[in-house]
């Protein structure tokens, strides 16, 4: 992705620096909106971590990464948003109402990064009219892209490489980032939008996309990567199921899947931080989200909406030339979409995977730069951990699971990406492990187990891995299908593997709950459209059934505790408002009961439960990212406290050597955060 040669000579030493605000318009000052407002310019985004997003389009994170952009901004995190193409479509900014303008596609273009500042700015300061620099900035191939700063926040800055949504005259299909990633030999060109100091067209390939974006992984080098959906479910489009902006067969848009790609392609060959640290990825759903329950709680809404309606902006509320905003955007319309609603992470249960080793230390295991690393206690209970020891893997995906076998040796499953290529066959996924053979040593190569469906192209929609262990010491593996159901595979005591096998279909969400109840009889659940799916053995070893359960519409993927009285306790949150619900399954089956829990919305995502002397403990992310807990079944109501500390993916709890509860989270600067839990306060 390079200046053209004939210009470069022109542009070498453009660094412009100009005005983004809305100086000559009037001005509604919003009440700040996070803490980011008060920060001095000279320490702004000092907090340790540096966050690195990169989209497809202007507002794909204010609708599908929001509440955690927000929460990054309040945090003072150092937060670079990083959009490949212009998003210019057809060219019409048309306001709600108005008749349709002629289409200009540099000025659209131009309007929506202008209501990319707004919505930033709003979300940083409060006011979604503070004054931004913008910078042509060139690369160190050569390449210029636009770098917008907001003024006295030298921690955030957008940054547009401005490439075409849509490239090619006349009356056939127009190509775009999806054909850029599948054929290696073509070449489009950025557009020059309206109001950006890069005045030239560059042109682009698929190689020199993935050069630019590990260029600016290395100049930023973040700890924290967040991108869209490179893998997103297969869709059937009818009467039902409205495509949308959906790429035919899929739930989701085509240029965010190549986004998706292009960042895991450049990641692949990310330097890393710097002084040996490593980093984490999350990638976010797209369109998914209209296909789900909503899981967000109003206040969440709310704030999502405010960020929208700025982006959208209004005529004339600014000086700006391109225009004030995405017009269409605006005044609540984002209501309409089924995005606003739900944030769904592609992950949803990548949290570490914390518990005794057989020594007594606790061992946490979780996936950073690609490969499973590993943190141990120093001593028994001591609470402070070693450096994290990489333990391979090349390409794995957060998900992470670890069981510990009868005799001490832990093994490690995941979900690989095989092969990135750009096309169909040479895209796959797999999911694979790894094992020490002795307790305490060393861990064996990863190897492959493949996955349920036998198409590189379904293999792509398979969810990350769940374990538990059989009463017989029979290892089972579980992962969503490409059909959106459940596929297992078993490991028998004599270490051989069995093939994967379908259990009886019933659609749910990524992110699958499993457990062993004091029979020895394995039970899967997911959260579905409507109720939550159970899959349960009758005995031990046999084969599984499906459950009618009669539990109301979830929002998240559930949660599962075997208690030592043989019932089972199944954590959820209810659709729409995302309340928390508790239920119990009797030892000896029947129907579950409610548990009145009577705890307030915090937060979205999936819950943690476990055992403790005076109850359960759960655990919830809440509305600013930090992690809530209560004790339940404790002979008083429970009620929330809260511990402080950003979670990357989603919390989970331990107990130590000394019988202490123990919170454990990945945080935005990649490394292992932990807190004991206070005693329940009756």
């Amino acid at each position: 992705m390079r200046p053209q040669p004939t210009r470069r000579a022109l542009v070498a030493g453009l660094v412009a620096l100009t005005a983004a605000g809305c100086t000559g318009a009037t001005r509604t000052v919003s009440p700040p909106s996070a803490r980011r407002g008060a920060v001095a310019a000279a320490e702004d985004g000092r907090n340790g971590s540096r966050v690195m997003q990169i989209l497809a389009h202007p507002d794909d994170d204010l609708y599908f990464m929001n509440p955690e952009v927000r929460q990054t901004i309040g945090a003072n995190d150092q937060l670079v948003s990083v959009y490949l193409n212009c998003g210019e479509t057809g060219g019409v900014n048309k306001v709600p109402g108005r008749p349709r303008p002629a289409p200009n596609l540099a000025a659209y273009a131009g309007a929506r990064r202008q209501g990319l500042r707004q919505a930033y700015a709003l979300m940083a300061t409060g006011d979604p009219h503070a004054g931004w620099g913008m910078q042509a900035l060139a690369l160190p191939d050569g390449t210029l892209v636009e770098v917008n700063t907001l003024a006295g926040h030298p921690g955030i800055q957008l940054i547009f490489l401005g490439v075409h949504q849509h490239s090619g005259t006349g009356p056939g299909r127009k190509r775009g980032l999806p054909d850029l990633w599948a054929d290696p030999t073509m070449v489009t060109s950025t557009l020059v939008s309206t109001g950006s100091p890069v005045r030239l067209s560059q042109k682009v390939t698929r190689s020199g996309l993935i050069d630019v974006l590990v260029q600016l992984l290395d100049r930023y080098r973040p700890t924290l990567v967040r991108t869209l959906d490179p893998d997103p479910d297969m869709q059937v489009h009818d009467a039902r199921h409205r495509r949308h902006h959906d790429q035919a067969g899929y739930s989701d848009h085509p240029d965010h899947t190549a986004a998706a790609l292009f960042t895991y392609a450049a990641l692949a060959r990310y330097k890393g931080p710097g002084d040996g640290r490593l980093h984490a990825v999350m990638a976010y759903r797209g369109y998914y989200n209209e296909r789900w329950p909503d899981n967000l709680p109003a206040q969440l809404v709310r704030d999502k909406a405010a960020a929208l309606n700025a982006y959208g902006g209004a005529p004339d509320s600014c000086d700006f030339p391109a225009g004030c905003g995405d017009y269409d955007v605006g005044r609540n319309r984002s209501y309409r979409t089924g995005w606003l609603q739900r944030t769904s992470l592609r992950h949803p249960t990548a949290a570490p995977q914390v518990r005794q080793a057989a020594d007594g230390r606790l061992t946490a295991f979780a996936v950073l730069a690609g490969q499973a690393v590993r943190w141990q206690e120093t001593g028994r209970g001591s609470g402070t951990w070693t450096s994290p020891e990489p333990l391979g893997g090349d390409g794995l995906l957060p998900g992470l699971s670890a069981t510990l076998t009868e005799d001490g040796r832990w093994q490690l499953f995941a979900q690989r990406i095989a092969a990135l290529g750009p096309k169909a066959p040479d895209n796959r996924r797999e999911i694979v492990m790894t094992e020490q053979p002795v307790p305490g040593g060393p861990f064996r190569a990863w190897t492959s187990l493949g996955t349920p469906d036998g198409t590189p192209d379904h293999g792509r929609r398979v969810g990350g891995p769940v374990v538990t262990r059989g009463a017989d010491g029979t290892t089972w593996l579980f992962a969503r299908n490409w059909a959106k159901s459940v596929s297992a595979r078993r490991l028998h005591g004599d270490g051989t593997w069995g093939d994967w096998t379908d259990l009886p279909a019933a659609e749910v969400q990524e992110g699958l709950a499993v457990v062993t109840d004091g029979k020895g009889c394995v039970h899967v659940f997911g959260s579905g459209h409507n109720t939550v799916h159970h899959w349960q053995q009758e005995y031990p070893g046999g084969q599984f059934f499906l459950r009618r359960t009669g539990l109301p519409s979830p929002a998240d993927p559930p949660t599962a505790l075997a208690l030592p009285d043989g019932s089972l306790l199944l954590a959820f949150r209810e659709a729409r408002s995302a309340r928390p619900l508790v239920h119990r399954l009797p030892a000896g089956g029947g129907a579950w009961h409610g548990e009145r829990v009577g705890l307030v919305a915090r937060g979205y995502g999936v819950l943690a439960l476990h055992p403790t002397d005076d109850g359960v403990l759960l655990a919830a992310r809440n509305n600013d990212g930090t992690t809530s807990l209560a004790t339940l079944g404790a002979g008083a109501a429970p009620r929330w406290r809260t511990i402080g500390g950003a979670v990357v993916g989603a919390a989970t709890l331990a107990t130590d050597s000394a019988g202490r509860p123990v919170l454990a989270r990945l945080a935005p600067n990649a490394t292992l955060m932990t807190a004991r839990v206070p005693r329940n306060r009756r």
